[in-house]
């Protein structure tokens, strides 16, 4: 299934906003100064991050549930400020029966009632081999890839909210991560050739709710949010209840925590950049990533993991299944003294005289510099 291009309707102006003839975007009520208020926050944030710069068309990922609903629905409100084009997408991932295709019909009736255009593919997900969070997962980028290929998107829009931040960083935390990944989900990341946005990373879930109830919008509850079997789903059902009563703003200290993380990551990976330049044998480059053990050795250890971490990203274009021990044995190569070599996740590590070599396998290509 794919969208048709629906002419928006007219624009009209309401005081200082710019509103749609669309009845969904009536001017507001003196009871929705609050939600006014929250638009107005998302707008700010959206401008601080940078969310939208350099963006003229954005595709908002619509699963039909209430955040994301919102999401859109803030979206439409924002795009004349911003001015960016929205369209719809939505996956059904072939699990729920009905309830699933209620949500890719309310998905697809959302865009029908903001005119604007609508994509939505359906796949099997049922013999797919791994967690069914992270098979999912997969699915809808491969999803969003081929849908901004087709309508030239340039990003893609989430509706991730405060709380599924907190989620993230926990697990996170008690899978094992180092500071990446208690910064949690970025405002603006890329994925592959994907860029994905969060405007609502701010924003707490029952916020969101009450600006769905006062906007009169419409969504679907999906059931396997009940479901404990999966991981997220227990965290958050079992254990951030909890955390509140601890401290009633856990949720926002945690997000606020994570997003001074991320930013003291990002200067830490412009220190880690330099020193990769120190390190690496640029003779060797189009032969893998050559690396001098001399120099890499000479420098802090938190710094060597950061190179070496660089380093593996530069062949193989990601460090996803990368762990710490990974990187830790690259770190000690010459305490392997029966091992010259050795496969890591889709790179091989070789160990050659002063240097190390590092070589992509699984026929991938070296990463673009």
């Amino acid at each position: 299934e794919s969208g048709v291009q629906v002419p928006p309707p007219p624009l009209i102006r309401w005081d200082s906003w710019v509103w749609s003839a669309n009845p969904m975007l009536d001017p507001p009520r003196k009871s929705e100064t609050k939600m006014q208020t929250l638009t107005q926050e998302i707008a700010s944030s959206v401008c601080r991050e940078g969310v939208f710069m350099g963006v003229s068309r954005v595709l908002v990922g619509c699963s039909g549930g209430c955040d994301s609903t919102a999401l859109l629905d803030i979206l439409v409100r924002l795009a004349p400020q911003f001015e960016v084009n929205i369209a719809v997408a939505h996956l059904h991932h072939g699990w729920r029966g009905a309830e699933a295709d209620a949500d890719l019909d309310c998905a697809r009736q959302l865009a029908e009632n903001y005119g604007v255009p609508f994509f939505a593919s359906r796949v099997d997900l049922s013999a797919a081999r791994g967690s069914r969070e992270e098979v999912a997962r997969s699915a809808r980028l491969d999803f969003f890839e081929s849908i901004v290929a087709d309508w030239n998107a340039d990003v893609v829009a989430l509706g991730h909210t405060a709380d599924d931040q907190l989620e993230t960083v926990l697990l996170n935390l008690v899978r094992g991560t180092g500071r990446r990944g208690l910064g949690g989900m970025r405002p603006r990341s890329e994925v592959g050739d994907l860029i994905l946005v969060r405007p609502l990373l701010g924003c707490r879930r029952h916020e969101l709710r009450e600006y769905a109830l006062s906007r009169s919008l419409e969504w679907n509850e999906d059931s396997s949010n009940e479901d404990v079997s999966l991981s997220r789903n227990r965290l958050r059902l079992r254990l951030l209840n909890e955390l509140e009563q601890v401290h009633p703003s856990a949720v926002k200290n945690v997000s606020r925590a994570a997003e001074l993380l991320r930013e003291e990551e990002e200067w830490l990976d412009l220190i880690a950049a330099d020193a990769f330049g120190e390190v690496v044998d640029v003779n060797g480059h189009l032969d893998g990533v050559l690396l001098c053990k001399t120099v890499l050795g000479s420098m802090p250890r938190p710094l060597q993991r950061r190179v070496v971490r660089n380093a593996i990203a530069s062949v193989r274009g990601d460090c996803r299944g990368i762990s710490y021990e990974h990187v830790e044995w690259v770190i000690d190569i010459d305490h392997s003294e029966k091992i010259s070599a050795h496969d890591l996740p889709g790179v091989r590590v070789k160990r050659e005289g002063d240097h190390i070599r590092l070589l992509p396998l699984d026929g991938r290509r070296l990463a673009k510099s």
